[in-house]
């Protein structure tokens, strides 16, 4: 798929299946993270949906303007890829950063959705010097001083030892991030707050943690649903953060139960 170009002028990378009938599903990716991060997804959720997948400003493929990130950005940013792809709605799955990307569509834009899945995500971050300082990490040091740490936390210890090669394939994702683009995200992270407008969601929601999440535990998670009309909470044991990867089938059949019923 060839690059889009957002509104003020910067081409993201974009991979879209072709229009084929199926409905379709975005998928929205964690700080850090490349549209491969789903590749575990492709083959059970193409049989069922038209998927449509990019990189965010800042990594992958797509373009790492110096300009400020916000939330608002990034999710007119995937409005503008479901825009420019002539789809008038879909569902959304987003994990992370890629959750709060998608509770923003839901927000402001939820003609342009029929359901939402929230991943290991939370409407608020704290305390924003953290997200601060990653970013002048990021810039001063580069991505790589980081990466470690973030595998950690995306990770359980028991799924690092045993799937070394995995762990691997997720840190050579994360080092083609700019190190502008983190840096911008993690400042964007540090100012978002969508607490105030999650009563605004009318979708059927679905938010999902991993019991070993020390970035979004539960009791973060539980802030969707507590406030998201209708929405609910599941939890998948022996997780943390990246849970798709990590216990992909449990993901993949919680998931696909609630998008197709």
């Amino acid at each position: 798929m060839p690059r889009i170009a957002m509104d003020d002028g910067i081409e993201l990378y974009v991979e879209a299946d072709p229009d084929n009938g199926k409905p379709p599903l975005l998928f929205l990716n964690a700080l850090g993270a490349d549209h491969t991060m789903w590749d575990g997804q492709m083959p059970r959720f193409r049989e069922h949906f038209r998927i449509v997948r990019f990189d965010d400003r800042g990594h992958g493929q797509s373009a790492p303007p110096e300009t400020p990130y916000t939330i608002d950005r990034l999710g007119r940013d995937a409005r503008g890829v479901m825009e420019a792809l002539g789809i008038e709605s879909a569902h959304v799955v987003g994990l992370s950063k890629g959750g709060m990307t998608a509770a923003w569509l839901g927000i402001n834009a939820p003609e342009h959705v029929e359901k939402l899945v929230i991943v290991s995500s939370s409407p608020h971050l704290a305390p924003r010097e953290v997200w601060e300082g990653r970013a002048q990490t990021a810039r001063n040091e580069g991505v790589e001083a980081l990466v470690d740490a973030v595998i950690g936390r995306w990770f359980t210890e028991a799924f690092r030892t045993a799937h070394p090669e995995e762990c691997a394939r997720v840190r050579a994702m994360i080092l083609t991030a700019s190190d502008e683009g983190y840096a911008a995200c993690c400042e964007a992270l540090a100012e978002m707050d969508l607490r105030d407008d999650l009563e605004l969601i009318p979708v059927p929601t679905l938010a999902i943690c991993g019991d070993s999440d020390a970035a979004t535990p539960i009791a973060k998670t539980r802030e969707w649903v507590s406030t998201i009309e209708g929405a609910r909470l599941e939890v998948i044991r022996k997780a943390a953060h990246l849970l798709n990867v990590e216990q992909g089938t449990a993901f993949d059949d919680l998931v696909l139960d609630f998008l197709l019923q």
